[in-house]
């Protein structure tokens, strides 16, 4: 499950750069020319996954401690 979610955090990641950089950039080589493009597309992906993190926290602190409790029969 842990690999699952890790794999999906990732594709995320990389659909929402890709995404950004088609926005920002579109679809030419990257030269010189578009290095402020580029670099405006880098700072807005940094700015999104920093307000994504910020959310997950806050999400996981309205979570509460949810301790699995073992019990004699669950206990190996």
């Amino acid at each position: 499950m842990v690999s699952t979610m890790r794999l999906l955090g990732q594709m995320l990641s990389m659909g929402l750069a890709l995404m950004v950089f088609a926005l920002f950039i579109g679809n030419v080589r990257i030269t010189p020319v578009q290095y402020p493009a580029l670099l405006n597309s880098i700072h807005t992906v940094f700015l999104i996954c920093t307000a994504l993190c910020f959310l997950g926290i806050f999400v996981s602190l309205a979570r509460g401690n949810h301790e699995k409790i073992e019990t004699p029969e669950t206990s190996w």
